[in-house]
Parts: C-alpha cells; sequence; structure tokens
C-alpha cells in the first residue's frame, strides 16, 4: 500500500477515535450520527481485513468498470451536440450543464459521474430539446446506447456496505478497501458542516482530526 494511503488510514484511525468519543454530539444531527456509525463500522471491517493476505479480485469491479469506460466514450457523443442545442435555445443554465470535458467526466467519483450522466439524458428528454436534438440525427433509438450503458453502470454499483462486505470476504487489495472507506469518510465530511452552526468547537475539533499528516510531519487539509 503507497505511502498516502497509509497516511489516510493512519488518518481514519484517529478519526474513529474521535467519532467515538463524540458519538452522543453528533448525534444531535441525525444523518451525521448515522454516517458516523457507517464510517466506524466499515473501519472497523476494514481492519479485521488486514489480518489476511490481501489478494486482488476483479468480479466485483469489472462490469462496473467495463460500464465507466464505454459511458466515457458515448457521453462526448452527446454533450457535443448538447452544446449546440443549448446555443441555439440561447438556454444559459443548460450549456452550463453540458460544458464537461472528458478530463472532467473522468475526475467523478461513481455517484457523481451517474448524476450528471443523468442530468444530461434527462436534459435530452426536454420537450424543446428534443426537436433539436433529432436535426442533429440524435433521436431516443440513437441515444438508446448511451441509457444502456448508464442503466449497466448503475446496476454494477453495489450498496457502500456491501461493496466493503463483498471486498472484505473476497480478500480485495488493502487500497481497494480504504478506498471505500474514504468515499464514507468525504460523504460524513458533508453531513458534519452543519456543526459550523450546531456546534462550532466539535466542527474545529473533527477538521483536526480529518488532517492527513504526511511522512514529513506536515498537515494537509481536508482532502477530497
Amino acid at each position: 500500500m503507497d505511502k498516502f494511503k497509509e497516511d489516510q488510514l493512519a488518518m481514519c484511525e484517529r478519526l474513529v477515535g474521535y467519532l467515538g468519543e463524540h458519538e452522543g454530539a453528533i448525534g444531535v444531527s441525525a444523518a451525521a450520527g448515522e454516517q458516523a456509525d457507517e464510517v466506524r463500522d466499515l473501519y472497523g471491517q476494514l481492519e479485521g481485513s488486514r489480518e489476511g493476505t490481501a489478494k486482488r479480485t476483479e468480479p466485483l469491479t469489472q462490469e462496473a468498470r467495463e460500464a465507466r469506460k464505454l459511458l466515457l466514450e458515448l457521453l462526448p457523443a452527446l454533450l457535443g451536440p448538447m452544446t449546440r442545442v443549448a446555443q441555439r435555445l440561447a438556454d444559459h443554465d443548460l450549456l452550463a450543464a453540458v460544458t464537461l470535458s472528458s478530463k472532467q467526466l473522468r475526475r467523478l467519483r461513481p455517484l457523481a459521474f451517474i448524476g450528471v450522466a443523468e442530468a444530461v439524458l434527462g436534459s435530452a428528454a426536454r420537450a424543446d430539446v428534443v426537436p433539436e436534438l433529432t436535426r442533429q440525427g440524435l433521436t431516443a433509438a440513437a441515444l438508446q446506447p448511451l441509457r444502456a450503458a448508464l442503466t449497466t453502470y448503475k446496476a454494477a454499483q453495489p450498496a457502500p456496505r456491501k461493496a466493503i462486505n463483498e471486498r472484505v470476504l473476497a480478500g480485495a487489495e488493502l487500497e481497494d478497501l480504504v478506498d471505500a472507506l474514504m468515499d464514507e469518510v468525504r460523504a460524513l465530511d458533508q453531513d458534519m458542516k452543519a456543526f459550523k452552526l450546531l456546534n462550532r468547537p466539535l466542527h474545529r475539533g473533527y477538521l483536526q482530526v480529518r488532517k492527513i499528516l504526511n511522512s514529513g510531519g506536515n498537515t494537509g487539509g481536508v482532502k477530497p
């Protein structure tokens, strides 16, 4: 496991301790309390997996990877024409929504990527957009492969708890488990922002333990 992931895991250990110490205060927000429990539970499962030998297993994620690759190939075929449609309709909101580069798409995490694809396809189904796309040859039938790829990708995304359980049982690489845990920590980051209003000292303490310490002793901010 590379050094950065080791640093992430060390941060998670400190974070889980903080969540346990402040369980009552965090529980003021039901959403934050539930997500904190999720993080603590997944961390415990990850720690248990370290006792065994980690081996790479592909079946759990291979289908999702292939579907994502297909979506990344097909989405630009819709985004380009949608940009032209937005310009013709003088729809600035639509133009902003569909002005996405391939690099930006590749950097999106699974849930955000699904959200973007659904939003673009939803816009493509608008009554005022359909005739414009048809002018460019993009009928509902032409867009079906894109919709099918999105459906496949969504179906290949297991629930976070199920995902990490299956990876632990399969002996997946520890790096993959850390990535799954960090996704849950990032979700908790969003829930904890409410404590800027509810309990500022608690939020400041959270941000402190959420920092990732590197080998040189420096600190990073809250990592995305």
